[in-house]
């Protein structure tokens, strides 16, 4: 399971089954990646120095377990290559088995032999929430080639927990005596020190 902020690499998608963590238009693997033994149809080629998803037609699908340990707005950095000027993917929080898009890529073609990985780069849609979620990465244009996406944390929240605090609370001075709102310096309210 990749963490988030991270890197989540392609070809590392959920085990199972067709339809249930991936969907594939055939069952024939023609990737020679030979990375793993479970991925039904998916095809996994070897491409930028390691593996890569490839081979994609539209309308397949792989999802991904990750576990967002930061929450808060994300930027994308996905490493893809083409040969096709219109290639394109989406990834999509799932949630109750509904799609809610968070980015799209649309892939440049690099080069006719799909050996050229490029970088493509924006922002999610949707800000993440810690804990584990699943993700869907879905192919919209046929022959993208697709490395790995990097998620890149741009503006957490920082806030575990909100607490309300009663605005009429009483007010202290340091000896505690109850003080009203003229008191100038520190006060202590709702046990709290704070200056005036």
């Amino acid at each position: 399971m990749a963490q988030l902020p991270g890197t989540l690499e392609v070809e590392n998608f959920d085990c199972g089954a067709e339809g249930q963590s991936y969907h594939d238009s055939d069952t024939k693997d023609e990737g020679d990646a030979k990375y793993r033994n479970d991925n039904g149809g998916v095809d996994l080629v070897k491409g930028n120095d390691g593996v890569a998803l490839g081979y994609t037609a539209q309308g397949e699908w792989v999802e991904y377990t990750v576990d967002v340990t930061e929450a808060g707005e994300y930027s994308y950095e996905a490493v893809v290559a083409s040969g096709n000027d219109n290639s394109s993917f989406t990834v999509s929080l799932v949630n109750d088995g509904k799609l809610t898009q968070l980015f799209k890529v649309n892939v440049p073609k690099t080069g006719s032999d799909w050996s050229k990985y490029v970088t493509r780069q924006g922002k999610l849609s949707k800000k993440l929430e810690k804990g584990q979620q699943i993700l869907r990465l879905t192919i919209d244009g046929p022959y993208a080639n697709i490395d790995k996406v990097k998620f890149t944390c741009t503006g957490s929240t920082g806030i575990n927990a909100i607490e309300a605090t009663p605005t009429d609370a009483p007010a202290y001075n340091l000896k505690g005596a109850k003080v009203n709102s003229n008191y100038k310096g520190i006060i202590i309210k709702n046990g709290k020190k704070q200056l005036r």
